[in-house]
């Protein structure tokens, strides 16, 4: 594999659809996957009889909207009450051709389908080549990951070693005999593998034919990313996807968001109430994905993001997905207005002074507040607060203050954002 050129070309015709040529295409596979799942007496179904809907109320995308979105919860109790798979799954267990279990328990059905997860497109996006030799170091047992990505890779007609997690002296091993040049799972495994190869006193830049990485399930700080081009000549780009609905969105070169998979639909949605927010504004991924098998409409992910839509220098056209921001469940409304996880580490980021800290949400007097409680590497910090407290505003878009705490006066466990407001 020499000189091969990972940051051109697109795949896809799909890919590059005008926003109208998009929507069409999307609206045909919404009506015939509404159409299955109600023919098929899923779950949507009661729920559409019990609103006096039928699958021609259902004809373009912002009809999802009368729709109500289900959670995982919902899978997980309606698996339990009519198991294996709660009423979802529109064909008998003997057409699939596997079944997974991910924590909750969940049962994921896998059709007989090439590229079910629909992975292809996004290894292809990021980078990976026919003719690549890749370590998939994510699991094969019980949970879908493992497979996920090796049907992608398959199907994109490069070669998998499926090495599975740990053992980093292993997977150094296999890289280095084999010549392995791509890499697939979390950007910290990586980071142990190359860190055990200087170890064994190799020089991964020098000795391994490494050269590209799909970093997935965890955040990939930018620093990291740099560290992996500067130090190690590995690109690293990310995806984004669950055990539920497979690959939803994935990077290109330009690494500006991750473009959204064009079987799936994506609204991001107030995370209480299901109404779909605007452009921008962060909140759940909801899905409707093109899988008339396994039909998940308005799926929530309970993960946090925001959908830009601006043309990408890459010619893919469509909708992308700024980074995951956090979990649904870990938001917190103060003044009417969503705060989560990311948005306070940013802030503390953006101060390098600063050792760790957390948010305290208090509600004195029926008002909210918010106090940014930080811990300093040194004591002449004094002086940060007021930067501290504009940075806050910046990103937060709400006043806070800052308070300085003595090193070790915040607790061993501590949550990002700690609201102790009371509501009795």
């Amino acid at each position: 594999m020499h000189h091969v050129d990972r940051n051109a070309g697109i795949l896809n015709p799909e890919e590059t659809f005008s926003a109208s040529a998009r929507r069409a295409y999307q609206e045909e596979f919404l009506h015939e996957v509404v159409s299955r799942s109600y023919g098929s007496g899923t779950p949507l179904k009661t729920s559409m009889d019990a609103l006096g809907l039928t699958p021609d109320s259902i004809r373009t995308i912002d009809d999802l909207q009368k729709l109500p979105v289900t959670k995982k919860t919902h899978l997980a109790a309606a698996q339990k009450a009519n198991p294996p798979f709660g009423g979802y799954v529109t064909v008998p267990v003997a057409d699939l051709v596997r079944i997974h279990q991910s924590p909750g328990p969940i049962y994921d059905p896998v059709g007989k389908v090439p590229d079910y997860w629909r992975w292809k497109t996004a290894l292809y996006s990021v980078g990976f080549r026919p003719g690549d030799l890749v370590v998939n170091t994510f699991a094969y047992h019980l949970t879908p990951a493992g497979h996920m990505f090796e049907e992608g890779i398959s199907e994109l007609g490069a070669t998998i070693i499926p090495t599975g997690v740990g053992n980093t002296e292993t997977q150094v091993d296999i890289m280095k005999k084999l010549g392995v040049t791509g890499y697939i799972g979390t950007p910290s495994f990586l980071m142990a593998i190359l860190k055990k190869a200087e170890d064994m006193g190799i020089n991964p830049a020098a000795e391994l034919k490494l050269e590209i990485s799909f970093l997935l399930a965890e955040m990939l700080p930018e620093s990291m990313r740099k560290r992996f081009v500067d130090e190690y000549h590995i690109i690293g780009r990310q995806a984004y996807g669950t055990a539920d609905v497979g690959c939803v969105s994935y990077e290109c070169p330009k690494t500006s968001g991750m473009h959204v998979h064009h079987d799936v639909i994506v609204e991001i949605c107030n995370p209480e109430t299901g109404e779909v927010l605007p452009n921008g504004e962060p909140g759940e991924v909801v899905v409707t994905c093109n899988n008339k098998i396994y039909p998940l409409v308005r799926f929530g992910t309970g993960d946090l993001s925001s959908i830009v839509d601006e043309t990408c220098a890459c010619g893919r056209i469509g909708p992308r997905l700024t980074r995951i921001l956090g979990r649904a469940d870990q938001l917190t409304k103060v003044k009417g207005m969503f705060v989560h996880p990311s948005q306070v580490q940013k802030v503390l980021e953006n101060h390098p002074e600063i050792l760790k800290g957390r948010l305290l949400v208090e509600r004195p007097k029926d008002q909210d507040t918010m106090t940014l409680e930080v811990e300093l590497k040194s004591a002449e910090g004094e002086g940060l607060i007021p930067a501290i407290e504009q940075s806050l505003k910046e990103v937060i878009k709400l006043k806070g203050s800052v308070r300085i705490l003595e090193p070790g006066t915040l607790p061993p466990e501590f949550k990002t954002i700690e609201d102790v407001r009371k509501w009795d």
